[in-house]
């Protein structure tokens, strides 16, 4: 085996670590979602992950240890700005939503569609001409999508106690709003890649200080809507050990989405954009795996069908970019 194959071989592996750390992280949000409610989550999960980043990726740049640097515009940061306010007010305060009264296995395969709304909003903002494989895979996953709307509420839901012993409640909504708001995240997620873009153009190139920017503006964001019911972030009061246990959640999904975005960003240099988001879009298979080892969630044969078709969509339409 060549030093090149070998090399590939492992950066392969590497994406598909992204993908793990990803559905983990995914795992790890429902579990704290049993604890602090969704706005909460998204801001303090946001703040673990904008310092994560700073550690890892500032001293990778300082070093020269990969190739993003430092360059930053006023309009790069305008984009940046309007897609933190899509990606983290809109597109992740409905994620936590979807992901409290949903199942990760719906959820995670839901929003992943985001490749498909990348691809709409390319072509409306940008004016990138839509493939004919990016189409079959936008009918392909939203057939998926309109099976696991109609199949959802025929599984038999997790007994999954909100929380232990607390006597906390237990969220329920229906299968129609789980999907609509899996399919807002989907929308807000697949509209930052196109702000990103656009910044890029700006600056000549992605840097290590618009990622930082882009979840940096988060915080900045979510802040005053945390303020503002900063009496109601806890479902019910927390005993010290309960806290101490959602710290250490906390801290392990915001440091894993930190590592997931600093791979992602190595991955595209490597291996290229297309294999990347390939092997990344198998990460709502890691989250399933994860929900039925951690949460007793269970996955019928018709569910899997709806999300088995919808992956599958999303796949064909990547496939659009291979050259």
């Amino acid at each position: 085996m060549s030093a090149i194959s070998a090399a590939f071989l492992i950066w392969v592996g590497v994406a598909f670590l992204a993908a793990a750390c990803w559905g983990a992280v995914v795992v790890l949000n429902k579990k704290v979602l049993d604890y602090v409610r969704p706005i909460p989550v998204n801001f303090l999960v946001l703040v673990v992950s904008t310092t994560s980043l700073v550690v890892i990726a500032v001293p990778l740049s300082v070093l020269r240890l990969w190739p993003l640097g430092f360059a930053m515009t006023w309009a790069a940061a305008g984009y940046l700005a309007a897609g933190s306010v899509v990606t983290w007010l809109i597109a992740f305060t409905a994620y936590y939503y979807a992901l409290r009264s949903g199942r990760v296995g719906v959820v995670g395969p839901l929003s992943s569609t985001d490749p498909l709304f990348t691809a709409v909003f390319a072509a409306i903002i940008v004016g990138t001409a839509i493939a004919g494989l990016t189409i079959a895979g936008l009918v392909v996953a939203f057939a998926g999508v309109a099976l696991i709307s109609r199949w959802m509420g025929d599984e038999p839901e997790p007994h999954a106690p909100a929380l232990e012993g607390t006597g906390g409640p237990a969220i329920r909504a229906s299968a129609g709003t789980v999907v609509a708001l899996s399919l807002v995240t989907a929308a807000g997620w697949g509209f930052a890649p196109v702000m990103i873009q656009l910044a890029e153009r700006s600056t000549g190139g992605a840097s290590t200080t618009m990622m930082v920017l882009g979840e940096a503006l988060g915080v900045v964001l979510l802040a005053p809507f945390v303020h503002a019911r900063r009496a109601s972030l806890f479902v019910v009061p927390l005993q010290s050990r309960e806290r101490r246990r959602v710290v250490a959640l906390l801290v392990a999904a915001g440091v894993l989405n930190a590592l997931f975005s600093v791979l992602f960003y190595v991955l595209i240099d490597q291996i290229g954009p297309v294999l990347t988001t390939l092997i990344v879009a198998t990460s709502p298979i890691f989250a399933i795996l994860g929900g039925m080892a951690f949460l007793r969630e269970r996955v019928g044969a018709r569910l899997a069908l709806g999300v088995a078709v919808t992956l599958a969509g999303v796949f064909l339409a990547t496939l659009a970019h291979v050259p």
